[in-house]
Protein backbone atom coordinates (compact mmCIF):
# COMPACT_ATOMS: atom_id res chain seq x y z
CA UNK A 1 0.00 0.00 0.00
CA UNK A 2 1.34 3.62 -1.15
CA UNK A 3 2.41 5.94 1.59
CA UNK A 4 0.79 9.47 0.27
CA UNK A 5 1.29 12.20 1.86
CA UNK A 6 0.19 15.76 1.63
CA UNK A 7 0.68 19.29 1.91
CA UNK A 8 -0.40 22.80 1.56
CA UNK A 9 1.64 26.46 1.17
CA UNK A 10 -1.22 28.95 1.12
CA UNK A 11 -0.42 32.24 0.21
CA UNK A 12 -1.68 35.97 1.31
CA UNK A 13 -1.29 39.27 1.20
CA UNK A 14 -1.29 42.79 2.72
CA UNK A 15 -1.06 45.97 0.58
CA UNK A 16 -0.38 49.28 2.15
CA UNK A 17 0.01 52.79 0.52
CA UNK A 18 2.83 55.57 1.01
CA UNK A 19 2.44 59.36 -0.67
CA UNK A 20 5.96 60.69 0.32
CA UNK A 21 5.72 64.63 -0.36
CA UNK A 22 9.12 66.44 -1.22
CA UNK A 23 8.13 70.03 -0.96
CA UNK A 24 10.57 72.53 -1.91
CA UNK A 25 11.60 70.93 -5.29
CA UNK A 26 13.31 73.88 -7.01
CA UNK A 27 15.51 73.56 -4.05
CA UNK A 28 18.11 70.59 -5.42
CA UNK A 29 19.91 71.70 -7.72
CA UNK A 30 23.17 70.27 -9.35
CA UNK A 31 23.05 67.85 -6.03
CA UNK A 32 23.83 64.11 -5.22
CA UNK A 33 21.91 64.70 -2.13
CA UNK A 34 19.30 61.82 -1.09
CA UNK A 35 15.96 62.66 -0.15
CA UNK A 36 14.67 60.50 2.77
CA UNK A 37 10.94 59.32 3.92
CA UNK A 38 10.06 58.91 7.47
CA UNK A 39 9.60 55.66 8.36
CA UNK A 40 6.51 53.81 7.83
CA UNK A 41 4.96 50.46 8.24
CA UNK A 42 3.40 48.54 6.04
CA UNK A 43 2.33 44.61 6.46
CA UNK A 44 4.28 44.45 9.63
CA UNK A 45 7.33 45.44 8.69
CA UNK A 46 9.68 49.22 8.55
CA UNK A 47 10.32 50.66 5.22
CA UNK A 48 11.58 53.77 3.44
CA UNK A 49 11.94 55.31 0.50
CA UNK A 50 15.00 57.51 -0.61
CA UNK A 51 14.92 59.69 -3.39
CA UNK A 52 17.93 61.31 -5.46
CA UNK A 53 16.90 64.18 -7.90
CA UNK A 54 20.43 63.56 -9.62
CA UNK A 55 20.55 59.28 -9.23
CA UNK A 56 21.59 57.39 -7.47
CA UNK A 57 24.17 56.79 -4.88
CA UNK A 58 25.66 53.46 -4.11
CA UNK A 59 28.31 52.62 -1.20
CA UNK A 60 30.50 49.46 -1.87
CA UNK A 61 31.91 47.71 0.91
CA UNK A 62 34.44 49.96 1.67
CA UNK A 63 31.60 52.59 2.47
CA UNK A 64 32.80 54.88 -0.22
CA UNK A 65 30.33 56.49 -2.14
CA UNK A 66 30.16 56.51 -5.63
CA UNK A 67 27.43 58.03 -8.35
CA UNK A 68 25.60 55.26 -10.17
CA UNK A 69 26.54 55.83 -13.42
CA UNK A 70 23.80 54.68 -14.93
CA UNK A 71 21.38 57.85 -13.97
CA UNK A 72 24.38 59.77 -14.93
CA UNK A 73 23.04 62.71 -13.83
CA UNK A 74 20.01 63.07 -15.82
CA UNK A 75 17.52 60.97 -14.03
CA UNK A 76 15.84 61.10 -10.60
CA UNK A 77 16.56 57.61 -8.87
CA UNK A 78 13.91 56.18 -6.08
CA UNK A 79 14.59 53.14 -4.06
CA UNK A 80 12.27 51.48 -0.99
CA UNK A 81 14.25 50.33 1.74
CA UNK A 82 13.61 47.50 4.37
CA UNK A 83 14.49 49.36 7.55
CA UNK A 84 13.44 46.50 9.72
CA UNK A 85 11.89 42.87 9.17
CA UNK A 86 10.09 41.48 11.33
CA UNK A 87 10.79 38.28 10.89
CA UNK A 88 13.80 38.29 8.53
CA UNK A 89 13.46 38.19 5.18
CA UNK A 90 10.19 39.69 2.90
CA UNK A 91 8.96 39.06 -0.36
CA UNK A 92 6.73 41.87 -1.55
CA UNK A 93 5.67 43.55 -5.00
CA UNK A 94 6.63 47.23 -5.55
CA UNK A 95 5.24 49.95 -7.55
CA UNK A 96 6.39 53.56 -7.97
CA UNK A 97 4.40 56.25 -9.46
CA UNK A 98 4.14 60.00 -8.98
CA UNK A 99 0.88 61.18 -7.92
CA UNK A 100 -0.83 63.97 -10.53
CA UNK A 101 -1.67 66.72 -8.82
CA UNK A 102 -4.22 67.19 -11.26
CA UNK A 103 -6.29 64.42 -10.14
CA UNK A 104 -4.67 63.65 -6.46
CA UNK A 105 -7.12 61.37 -5.48
CA UNK A 106 -6.90 58.92 -8.65
CA UNK A 107 -4.59 60.05 -10.73
CA UNK A 108 -1.00 58.90 -11.45
CA UNK A 109 1.84 58.90 -14.08
CA UNK A 110 5.22 56.68 -14.50
CA UNK A 111 3.69 54.08 -12.70
CA UNK A 112 6.29 51.30 -12.66
CA UNK A 113 6.42 47.59 -10.47
CA UNK A 114 8.36 44.72 -10.91
CA UNK A 115 8.54 40.48 -10.39
CA UNK A 116 8.03 40.07 -7.02
CA UNK A 117 11.20 40.70 -5.22
CA UNK A 118 12.98 39.24 -1.98
CA UNK A 119 14.01 41.71 0.83
CA UNK A 120 16.71 40.78 3.17
CA UNK A 121 17.56 43.10 6.36
CA UNK A 122 21.14 42.68 5.31
CA UNK A 123 22.72 45.20 2.54
CA UNK A 124 22.26 45.30 -0.17
CA UNK A 125 19.10 42.94 -0.77
CA UNK A 126 17.57 45.18 1.75
CA UNK A 127 16.37 48.06 -1.35
CA UNK A 128 15.05 47.68 -4.51
CA UNK A 129 13.98 50.37 -6.69
CA UNK A 130 14.87 52.48 -10.03
CA UNK A 131 18.00 54.13 -10.74
CA UNK A 132 16.48 55.74 -13.95
CA UNK A 133 13.40 56.48 -12.71
CA UNK A 134 12.38 59.44 -14.68
CA UNK A 135 14.82 61.96 -16.76
CA UNK A 136 14.74 65.57 -15.29
CA UNK A 137 13.43 66.81 -18.64
CA UNK A 138 10.38 63.95 -18.31
CA UNK A 139 9.53 65.26 -14.86
CA UNK A 140 9.19 68.80 -15.77
CA UNK A 141 7.12 68.10 -18.48
CA UNK A 142 5.08 65.84 -16.58
CA UNK A 143 3.25 68.22 -14.73
CA UNK A 144 3.66 66.48 -11.43
CA UNK A 145 5.66 69.28 -9.66
CA UNK A 146 2.91 71.36 -8.51
CA UNK A 147 3.42 74.96 -5.77
CA UNK A 148 7.22 73.17 -5.89
CA UNK A 149 6.16 70.08 -4.72
CA UNK A 150 6.47 66.40 -5.88
CA UNK A 151 4.76 63.21 -4.60
CA UNK A 152 6.17 60.22 -4.97
CA UNK A 153 3.47 57.17 -4.28
CA UNK A 154 5.13 53.40 -3.29
CA UNK A 155 2.60 50.74 -3.22
CA UNK A 156 3.93 47.72 -1.60
CA UNK A 157 2.19 44.12 -1.48
CA UNK A 158 3.76 42.11 1.44
CA UNK A 159 3.50 38.22 0.63
CA UNK A 160 3.19 35.51 3.13
CA UNK A 161 3.13 32.25 2.71
CA UNK A 162 1.67 29.66 5.59
CA UNK A 163 3.29 25.87 5.20
CA UNK A 164 1.07 22.56 7.11
CA UNK A 165 0.99 19.27 6.75
CA UNK A 166 -2.84 18.41 5.53
CA UNK A 167 -2.89 15.34 7.42
CA UNK A 168 -2.04 17.24 10.40
CA UNK A 169 -4.23 19.22 13.08
CA UNK A 170 -4.57 21.43 10.47
CA UNK A 171 -7.20 18.91 8.56
CA UNK A 172 -9.99 20.79 10.18
CA UNK A 173 -9.01 24.16 9.22
CA UNK A 174 -12.17 25.96 7.23
CA UNK A 175 -11.97 28.88 5.03
CA UNK A 176 -13.60 31.34 6.95
CA UNK A 177 -15.90 34.18 4.92
CA UNK A 178 -15.88 37.71 5.75
CA UNK A 179 -18.77 39.26 8.01
CA UNK A 180 -21.98 40.12 6.12
CA UNK A 181 -23.43 42.01 9.31
CA UNK A 182 -22.97 45.43 7.33
CA UNK A 183 -24.50 43.99 4.24
CA UNK A 184 -27.39 42.33 6.17
CA UNK A 185 -28.14 45.33 8.61
CA UNK A 186 -27.94 47.44 5.08
CA UNK A 187 -30.71 45.17 3.39
CA UNK A 188 -32.94 45.97 6.35
CA UNK A 189 -33.30 49.82 5.07
CA UNK A 190 -33.11 48.32 1.61
CA UNK A 191 -36.01 45.44 2.64
CA UNK A 192 -37.87 47.54 5.52
CA UNK A 193 -38.28 44.84 7.10
CA UNK A 194 -39.99 44.80 10.74
CA UNK A 195 -39.62 48.84 10.42
CA UNK A 196 -40.81 49.84 13.28
CA UNK A 197 -40.75 54.14 12.71
CA UNK A 198 -41.42 56.32 9.90
CA UNK A 199 -39.60 59.70 9.71
CA UNK A 200 -41.01 62.49 7.58
CA UNK A 201 -38.76 64.78 5.67
CA UNK A 202 -40.80 67.85 3.92
CA UNK A 203 -44.45 67.47 2.83
CA UNK A 204 -44.33 63.82 1.21
CA UNK A 205 -41.67 61.82 1.87
CA UNK A 206 -41.41 59.28 4.04
CA UNK A 207 -38.73 56.57 4.91
CA UNK A 208 -39.44 53.29 6.72
CA UNK A 209 -36.93 53.08 9.34
CA UNK A 210 -35.63 50.95 13.01
CA UNK A 211 -35.59 53.10 15.94
CA UNK A 212 -33.01 51.00 17.23
CA UNK A 213 -30.58 51.41 14.12
CA UNK A 214 -30.90 55.73 14.48
CA UNK A 215 -30.36 55.33 18.46
CA UNK A 216 -26.96 53.24 18.07
CA UNK A 217 -25.69 55.69 15.88
CA UNK A 218 -26.73 58.81 16.99
CA UNK A 219 -26.71 59.95 20.26
CA UNK A 220 -29.04 62.52 19.17
CA UNK A 221 -31.73 59.86 18.04
CA UNK A 222 -30.78 57.80 20.94
CA UNK A 223 -32.02 60.98 23.22
CA UNK A 224 -35.16 61.76 21.25
CA UNK A 225 -35.97 57.67 20.81
CA UNK A 226 -35.41 56.05 24.08
CA UNK A 227 -35.57 59.21 26.83
CA UNK A 228 -38.30 60.41 28.08
CA UNK A 229 -39.16 63.05 25.13
CA UNK A 230 -42.75 63.16 23.28
CA UNK A 231 -40.58 61.19 20.13
CA UNK A 232 -39.97 58.50 22.13
CA UNK A 233 -43.92 57.41 22.34
CA UNK A 234 -44.22 58.29 18.82
CA UNK A 235 -44.13 55.75 15.41
CA UNK A 236 -43.26 58.54 13.20
CA UNK A 237 -41.05 61.71 13.46
CA UNK A 238 -40.91 64.44 11.73
CA UNK A 239 -37.24 65.66 10.95
CA UNK A 240 -37.16 69.66 9.59
CA UNK A 241 -34.68 71.83 7.83
CA UNK A 242 -32.71 68.62 5.88
CA UNK A 243 -33.05 68.08 2.55
CA UNK A 244 -34.41 64.48 1.22
CA UNK A 245 -31.41 63.50 -0.80
CA UNK A 246 -28.65 64.48 2.37
CA UNK A 247 -31.11 62.24 4.81
CA UNK A 248 -30.89 59.39 2.17
CA UNK A 249 -27.59 59.44 2.40
CA UNK A 250 -27.36 59.76 6.42
CA UNK A 251 -29.39 56.85 6.58
CA UNK A 252 -27.11 55.00 4.27
CA UNK A 253 -24.49 56.14 5.99
CA UNK A 254 -26.32 54.87 9.46
CA UNK A 255 -27.27 51.30 8.12
CA UNK A 256 -24.59 50.13 5.75
CA UNK A 257 -21.42 52.65 7.95
CA UNK A 258 -19.74 53.65 4.34
CA UNK A 259 -20.48 56.46 1.86
CA UNK A 260 -22.64 55.78 -1.27
CA UNK A 261 -20.59 55.15 -3.82
CA UNK A 262 -20.98 58.37 -5.96
CA UNK A 263 -19.31 60.38 -2.32
CA UNK A 264 -15.64 58.36 -3.31
CA UNK A 265 -15.75 60.45 -6.68
CA UNK A 266 -13.37 64.07 -7.71
CA UNK A 267 -17.07 65.83 -8.61
CA UNK A 268 -18.96 68.85 -7.70
CA UNK A 269 -22.21 66.92 -6.45
CA UNK A 270 -20.17 64.82 -4.09
CA UNK A 271 -18.75 68.06 -2.80
CA UNK A 272 -21.88 69.38 -2.28
CA UNK A 273 -23.28 66.66 -0.74
CA UNK A 274 -20.31 66.36 1.26
CA UNK A 275 -20.87 70.06 2.85
CA UNK A 276 -24.18 69.23 3.53
CA UNK A 277 -23.68 66.40 5.38
CA UNK A 278 -21.26 67.44 7.55
CA UNK A 279 -24.40 69.80 8.77
CA UNK A 280 -26.23 67.07 9.36
CA UNK A 281 -23.59 64.54 11.61
CA UNK A 282 -22.98 67.92 13.38
CA UNK A 283 -26.71 67.87 13.93
CA UNK A 284 -27.25 64.37 15.13
CA UNK A 285 -23.65 64.26 16.60
CA UNK A 286 -22.32 61.65 14.33
CA UNK A 287 -18.48 62.19 15.08
CA UNK A 288 -17.03 59.63 12.56
CA UNK A 289 -19.16 60.56 9.97
CA UNK A 290 -17.99 64.71 10.09
CA UNK A 291 -14.45 63.54 10.26
CA UNK A 292 -15.59 61.32 7.02
CA UNK A 293 -16.83 64.20 5.23
CA UNK A 294 -14.35 67.27 6.36
CA UNK A 295 -11.66 64.89 4.69
CA UNK A 296 -13.31 64.64 1.43
CA UNK A 297 -13.73 68.56 1.26
CA UNK A 298 -9.81 68.91 2.44
CA UNK A 299 -9.28 66.91 -0.80
CA UNK A 300 -11.07 69.17 -3.15
CA UNK A 301 -9.19 72.40 -1.77
CA UNK A 302 -7.91 74.80 -4.62
CA UNK A 303 -7.85 78.50 -5.52
CA UNK A 304 -11.30 78.53 -6.77
CA UNK A 305 -12.74 76.89 -3.55
CA UNK A 306 -10.73 77.89 -0.62
CA UNK A 307 -12.54 80.99 0.01
CA UNK A 308 -15.75 79.46 0.09
CA UNK A 309 -14.63 76.52 2.45
CA UNK A 310 -12.97 78.47 4.50
CA UNK A 311 -16.57 80.43 5.07
CA UNK A 312 -18.30 77.22 5.78
CA UNK A 313 -15.72 76.11 7.88
CA UNK A 314 -15.88 79.42 10.06
CA UNK A 315 -19.89 78.89 9.92
CA UNK A 316 -20.21 75.58 11.35
CA UNK A 317 -17.51 75.45 13.34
Amino acid sequence: MENVTASTNRLSSVTGVHLFKISGHSLVKGTDLCIMSKTFRIGGHDWAIRYYPYGQKQKDDGNKETVNTTAGGEHTSVFLYLENAAKGEVRANIWFSLQDPASPEKGEKNRRGAETRDFKPGAPARAWGFPTFMSKADLVASGCIKDDCLVIKCTIEVITSERFDDHGEDDDVVAVPPSELTKNIGGLLENGLRADMTVKIGLFKRFKVHGCILAAQSPVFRAQLCGSMLESRRSSIRIKDIRVEVFEVLLHYMYKDSLPPFMEESTEEATNMAQHLLVAADRFAMERLKLLCANKLSKTLDVNTVGFTLDFAERNN
